[in-house]
């Protein structure tokens, strides 16, 4: 199974210096969605139902190219009984890359996560990468990609790309 969604129009509801609320849609689908981050753009809970412990960790600010850091977390998805994943993951600023997405071409550091995940419900776990291009002009990331893997080969795939914005 696999998925790509961008997001149309995320709007920040609310935001201070712990957390970031965002609103916003899921491809096409005309209903509103939240998803809520750190302050340093780090998932919390998810557009698909998910809930992170602590966080994503995939942004520790300042971004160097070349810094690497650890991160372990787990998201549990309550509106699917059980379902709960632990990922293990090494986290790598990789460098400065031009980004071109629909609401133009941005100058955006490269982060990459990499690493297991094991689902605590069932015996399901394999490897799972996440990248991300952190614009500072922006203040966010313009484009997100997500894929994981387990013995079948590639099972899911997601994405995200910044189609307009404006900031404030």
């Amino acid at each position: 199974m696999s998925e790509f969604y961008v997001k149309p129009g995320d709007s920040v509801t609310f935001a201070n210096e712990r957390v970031i609320q965002t609103v916003g849609q899921r491809g096409k689908d005309p209903q509103e969605i939240d998803s809520t981050f750190t302050a340093e753009w780090n998932f919390v809970s998810s557009a698909n139902g998910g809930i992170f412990n602590p966080d994503q960790g995939l942004f520790r600010f300042p971004l160097h190219p070349g810094d690497t850091h650890e991160a372990r977390y787990s998201t549990k998805f309550p509106l699917q009984g059980a379902y709960e994943v632990r990922h293990e993951r090494r986290v790598k600023v990789v460098g400065w890359e031009d980004v071109t997405v629909p609401a133009g071409k941005f100058r955006a550091l490269r982060v990459e996560s990499e690493g297991r995940f094991q689902r605590v419900d069932t015996a399901i776990s394999g490897t799972a990468k996440e990248t991300a291009w952190y614009a500072p002009e922006v203040k966010r990331y313009v484009k997100w990609t997500f894929e994981n893997w387990n013995f079948r080969g590639r099972v899911q795939w997601w994405g995200m790309e910044l189609l307009e914005y404006k900031v404030q």
